[in-house]
Order: structure tokens, then C-alpha cells, then sequence
């Protein structure tokens, strides 16, 4: 289990982490997502039942230690049973893997060494495209938290990112956010600046949304909840 920072995931570096555990043992092993990326949790504990699995130990990697990533993980293990009624499979939970301690001991290790040269350019700072405000007039958040990825937000802002790009004009902008908080109408995003929230969202609405905020067809009425202040 891995939880990604807010500026998302290094790919590469958990495929390589994953083929580094692959190495040392024989026996399945795959990456799960807390939030933020995929595959969930969910997916993971699926796939372990399709393919035949009788039990599954799941190890929460994070270095510092991460509470939310424990507690959470306990969460979304129990809303997985919840929904997949006559899934036979054994979910265990080790909370004490000690990733600190493998950690310290490689950066002590590096501490000997002399590392390599920093030669990038600062060009970064100063690039007038990081200026550059998209043109928009709706902000579509999509929130890609715990309960909404389990829901398959993942899947709706893939979609509603694909829609938004091929809208002839007058596109929104999209970006995903961390958890809004009103989880459990997930999938869930929330326009702006008009404040229209809009719930319980598939892949198969992400059309619909985007003509709705560029022509205004109103198609999604049933998905839309009320939010922000009465007045």
C-alpha cells in the first residue's frame, strides 16, 4: 500500500520498488493505492478474488510513518467487505513494518559518499509559461481522496480530463483535488465559480458535464447537489 503526495506519484520508482520486494521472495506481490492513483485498494483486493486468492497481507509503505495510511487503509478494508458481499478472502494488515529503519540505514550508508554534481538550469523559475493562466471559465475539481477513488473517481476524471480536451471552445479546466469531504456522495467534483457540486459521477457523464458548462444543456440535473451557502 502507497500513498502518493499531493504533487501525485514517481511511477517509475514504485514499479521499482515493487520489482525490488519481486526479487527477494517468490509468491504474488503487487502495489495498491491509497488515494490519488490507481490501482485502489479496491481493485487489488478484486483482482486477488478473481484470481483465486484465499488471503492477502497488506503492508503500508511510508517513510516517515504514516498514521493516515494505516487507519485508512483499515477503513477501506472494511467498506471492501461491506460491498463485496460473499468475497472468501483474508485481509490482514501488518503495522509494523519498520521502513524507517532501511531507510536511515541507505542514507547513513550514502552519507560516505560524494554524490554527483547539480547541473540543472534554473531556467524553470523564470519561464513565462508557468505565467500562463489557462483560458477558462469553469474550474471542474475532481476529488481523488480515499472514498472517491474506491468509488472509481480514477476512471471519471480520466474521462472528464479526455472530454475537456476535445470541447470545441469554452472548455473547462480540470484538476484533480484531494478530499472534499462530502465522501460519500463520491465520485465527486465541484465547478467554479459557480459552485455547483455534482455527485455520485460515472465515466459516462464526463460528456455530459462538459456540454453542460459549455452549451448549457443542463444533461446531469440528477447528479447535481446543493452546496455552498443558501443565498
Amino acid at each position: 500500500m502507497l500513498r502518493p503526495t499531493v504533487s501525485g506519484v514517481d511511477e517509475k520508482s514504485a514499479e521499482r520498488l515493487l520489482r525490488e520486494v519481486r526479487g527477494h521472495r517468490d509468491g504474488d506481490v503487487t502495489l495498491a493505492y491509497l488515494d490519488a492513483a490507481t490501482p485502489t485498494l479496491h481493485d487489488a483486493l478484486d483482482a486477488a478474488v478473481a484470481d483465486g486468492l484465499g488471503a492477502v497481507l497488506l503492508m503500508p509503505v511510508a517513510v516517515p510513518r504514516d498514521r493516515y495510511l494505516i487507519t485508512w487503509t483499515q477503513k477501506a478494508v472494511a467498506n471492501w467487505r461491506e460491498t463485496r458481499a460473499g468475497a472468501d478472502l483474508l485481509v490482514t494488515l501488518d503495522v509494523d513494518l519498520d521502513a524507517e529503519s532501511a531507510v536511515a540505514a541507505a542514507v547513513a550508508s550514502a552519507c560516505d559518499g560524494t554524490g554527483s554534481a547539480v547541473t540543472a538550469s534554473p531556467a524553470s523559475y523564470r519561464s513565462p509559461a508557468w505565467s500562463v493562466i489557462e483560458p477558462h471559465r469553469d474550474h471542474v475539481l475532481v476529488c481523488r481522496g480515499p472514498r472517491c477513488m474506491a468509488f472509481g473517481a480514477g476512471p471519471v476524471y480520466r474521462a472528464l480530463t479526455a472530454a475537456a480536451k476535445a470541447a470545441p471552445q469554452h472548455a473547462p479546466m480540470v484538476t484533480a483535488s484531494g478530499c472534499l469531504s462530502p465522501c460519500n456522495l463520491g465520485p465527486l467534483a465541484v465547478v467554479y465559480p459557480r459552485g455547483e457540486w455534482f455527485a455520485g459521477l460515472d465515466p459516462d457523464d464526463a460528456k455530459a458535464l462538459v456540454a453542460d458548462l459549455v452549451d448549457g444543456t443542463d444533461e446531469l440535473t440528477d447528479k447535481r447537489v446543493r452546496g455552498g451557502f443558501d443565498d
